[in-house]
């Protein structure tokens, strides 16, 4: 069985840069401080912010948007964004601070690479994802097919590909990569967040895996297609000794987009149909936000709780990484976190899920589950140091077919494999 190792995944971000990946932040100890006792009006504080973001997604649920207006105006008098986890979400779902967070975005944005390798190799949560995926992917691979075919949804910065392509180029596999271009085309449904710019456009992305690929004597071959065109041009090139993987990663921080779920949807039952079809494939799913976990709440403001427990338990993940560097904390949340969280935002992906489920949108389980090898749990415990930090790593599906990154028990990343052979 041939595993991916976390040193290359970690390695992976450099291999494609030739400049210097040392991050100027350095990792602070990541054992939990001990509590300490808040003061009463510290405390009260907390309690009516509390209060009052449950008032809002109550308000907003029952129509009532003046209301909920004049709630959030309230809620952003009591935050700021060096408070705690509580204060840090409210600080971001507030409409009316856009001059304070367009500064300290703005501040971010001038060592923007420093920070997005930083929180990449720092952080596990697109690290773990990118893991758990690509070891299903190359355990998956029949020993007599020639060319594996990756068809990736959102390729970003290209940072999943590297440790593939190495392992790829060991097994003596042709590599081609397919990449959804989003950079031509306007969907109107694509909620892309503009908080930061991407470090590379898609032709220096594609360039930079070739060049990649050269160096570790992989023959790749690298395509970008429309969404809407996916179909027609993967299934027009169907060949037998083709392995197809159709990857799709959605809502990990360190991407910073947040990409509409009626495309992620469209994406995967496309690539479910495309792989029963030629009987041989696998799909690899990677989720970062707690859409699934939302799906069966009942109205608007068990969803608003769901995701502010979701992200309170990202934030104090990463505030348990800097507990005295606060304005290192704060750039890093401002370009990674910041971008999913908004009281708009998560009202319109309550529409969005209400609709999808109205009208009864769902992908058909027309696959088999791929269980998650035993190597590949270990491996991941010992990547984010289960045992050092609150991190834990499960597997989940009724199949164990998914890899679970949990913070103190609240599950962060999701990441599922399906296949067909």
């Amino acid at each position: 069985m041939i595993t991916l190792s976390t040193d290359e995944l970690l390695t992976g971000l450099d291999r494609l840069s030739s400049e210097d990946a040392n991050s100027p932040m350095e990792v602070a100890n990541p054992n939990p401080a001990l509590d300490i006792p808040m003061e009463e009006s510290e405390l009260g504080n907390q309690i009516s912010v509390f209060h009052l973001l449950k008032a809002y997604g109550e308000a907003m649920e029952g129509g009532h948007r003046e209301l909920g207006d004049v709630i959030m105006a309230n809620v952003s008098e009591k935050v700021s964004p060096a408070g705690d986890s509580l204060e840090r979400l409210a600080f971001n779902l507030s409409q009316d601070l856009q001059k304070e967070v367009d500064y300290i975005k703005q501040e971010a944005l001038k060592n923007f690479e420093s920070a997005f390798r930083a929180f990449y190799q720092i952080f596990p949560y697109g690290r773990f994802a990118h893991f758990a995926a690509n070891s299903a992917m190359v355990e998956s691979i029949p020993a007599e097919a020639e060319t594996v075919h990756i068809v990736d949804f959102d390729v970003g910065e290209g940072v999943q590909w590297p440790p593939v392509i190495e392992a790829l180029a060991r097994l003596g596999k042709k590599v081609k990569l397919t990449v959804v271009d989003w950079e031509s085309q306007a969907t109107g449904t694509d909620q892309d967040s503009d908080w930061a710019p991407a470090m590379w456009n898609l032709e220096e992305v594609k360039a930079r895996l070739m060049d990649h690929s050269c160096r570790v004597g992989s023959n790749l071959i690298i395509e970008s297609t429309r969404i809407d065109d996916l179909a027609g041009g993967i299934r027009g090139a169907k060949r037998a000794s083709e392995w197809r993987v159709f990857n799709c990663m959605v809502g990990l921080p360190h991407m910073r987009r947040v990409r509409s779920r009626k495309l992620v949807e469209e994406f995967l039952t496309t690539a479910n149909e495309l792989v029963a079809e030629s009987g041989r494939g696998m799909v690899t799913r990677g989720d970062g936000e707690a859409w699934e976990h939302l799906k069966g709440c009942s109205g608007f403001g068990s969803f608003f709780e769901g995701n502010m427990v979701y992200y309170m338990s990202l934030l104090e993940s990463i505030e348990l990484n800097f507990p005295e560097l606060a304005e290192a904390r704060m750039a890093l949340e401002c370009l990674f976190v910041a971008p999913f969280i908004s009281s708009e935002a998560w009202f319109q992906r309550w529409v969005e899920m209400s609709e999808m489920q109205g009208k009864g949108k769902g992908r058909k389980e027309i696959m088999e589950k791929w269980r998650v090898s035993r190597e590949s749990l270990e491996e991941a415990k010992e990547m984010v140091k289960e045992s050092q930090t609150s991190y834990g790593v499960r597997t989940g599906g009724e199949s164990e077919n998914e890899m679970v990154l949990e913070w103190k028990g609240t599950p962060l990343v999701r990441v599922s494999s399906t296949w067909r052979n």
